[in-house]
């Protein structure tokens, strides 16, 4: 079946296909499964995935823009260098998968499931990571100027030299973390000394 721009999808099945260099625009795709699917090099720009399967699918280098994957499936996929820009992740599930060399700018990554990836030196600033599972992932050197961090999951996490400043912290015990070299702003510096009991007035 071939893919278009524009169109609307459901229940599709485009397990194992050969998509490399796809370059759609403004369709839906709802419980569709691209499992083990070839998207390397894709471009793909104001669609959105509800309920997809993505697992051990090629993404390598793809380039994905103001686009929604809503509690996507992406075990063991390969985003090797894959950009999204401005996009909608809520939900989704990143296990096993390779984001090494992945960027991200902006969008809403709230409730999504990272865990144990590498994202050193990575720049998340503006990313909404509320409630995401961050748990023993690299976040050395990571930019997370402006993003939001409510109730986000930190257990395990290496923070070293990250820089946390201007970011909305909210339901996380700082006291609990290693902030070695990391760098925080005025009013988190209140919120770190309020979490070790001090009375700041």
């Amino acid at each position: 079946m071939q893919i278009s721009s524009g169109f609307k999808y459901k229940y599709d099945n485009f397990a194992d296909k050969e998509l490399k260099f796809l370059d759609i625009h403004k369709s839906s795709f709802t419980d569709c499964s691209f499992k083990g699917a070839d998207m390397d090099e894709s471009v793909i720009a104001s669609c959105e995935f509800v309920n997809c399967d993505f697992r051990s699918t090629r993404l390598n280098a793809s380039i994905i823009e103001n686009s929604a994957f809503l509690n996507c499936k992406f075990g063991f996929a390969d985003l090797f260098n894959a950009r999204f820009t401005d996009c909608k992740m809520v939900g989704s599930i990143f296990e096993e998968s390779n984001l090494l060399g992945v960027i991200i700018k902006r969008g809403d990554w709230s409730y999504t499931n990272l865990a144990f990836h590498d994202f050193k030196g990575l720049d998340l600033s503006q990313v909404n990571l509320t409630r995401a599972d961050l748990t023993g992932c690299n976040l050395e050197k990571t930019k997370f100027l402006r993003a939001k961090l409510i109730y986000t999951n930190l257990h395990n996490a290496k923070l070293v030299g990250c820089d946390l400043r201007g970011a909305i912290i909210e339901g996380i015990n700082l006291s609990e973390l290693n902030l070695q070299k990391v760098k925080l702003d005025i009013s988190q510096c209140i919120l770190l000394a309020s979490s070790f009991g001090a009375v700041v007035e």
